[in-house]
């Protein structure tokens, strides 16, 4: 029986998890990001949630841009060492063999494997709690064609997406994931 509780516990999984990309003066890094969300359009606004301390913020920061991407579940690791390495340790793309090319309109690396990803420059950052809300103006978009039905839904016949679920575990999303639809006409 659900009850109330007095714990400062926060729930938000299973969820996707965006990968954000950041470059600043020829120093790059990748690192995975579970808060994030399209907040709105005209223009299209992309916000995601990072901390103060680390190395991504500090390269978003100083450079006003960041890529945000999302992989196939076959990518899963390259997620978890994004989120599990830090930037100002270890090169990531190079450890990890991350493959990607430059950003047509902002300095960010945009990763070959994503099925879509976005380059932003930053509207706007705002604390809260112990994150910073970063929402930036969506300026070039990128999408794989082949995950996508002609009705922009993503084609889990031929697309795995992972769920991130906690503690470096996903569970995958694709067309044997039961589907439910709800259509309510007035």
């Amino acid at each position: 029986m659900r009850q109330p509780i007095e714990e400062p516990k926060f729930y938000s999984y299973p969820g996707m998890v965006a990968v954000v990309t950041s470059r600043h003066e020829g120093v790059q890094n990748v690192m995975a990001s579970g808060w994030h969300t399209y907040i709105g359009s005209s223009p299209g606004v992309y916000g995601i949630s990072l901390r103060k301390e680390t190395y991504s913020y500090e390269l978003i920061e100083k450079s006003g841009v960041f890529g945000v991407h999302f992989l196939p579940a076959h990518r899963s690791e390259w997620i978890q060492a994004a989120g599990t390495f830090s930037g100002r340790d270890t090169d990531k793309f190079t450890r990890f063999g991350i493959p990607y090319e430059e950003g047509i309109k902002v300095s960010v690396p945009i990763l070959t494997d994503a099925y879509f990803a976005y380059e932003c420059k930053v509207m706007d950052i705002t604390t809260y709690g112990d994150h910073e809300w970063i929402a930036g103006e969506v300026l070039q978009r990128y999408q794989d064609q082949e995950y996508f039905l002609e009705n922009g839904m993503v084609d889990l016949e031929k697309l795995q997406i992972p769920m991130y679920t906690g503690r470096s575990t996903y569970r995958i999303m694709d067309a044997r994931t039961e589907e439910k639809n709800h259509s309510f006409y007035l």
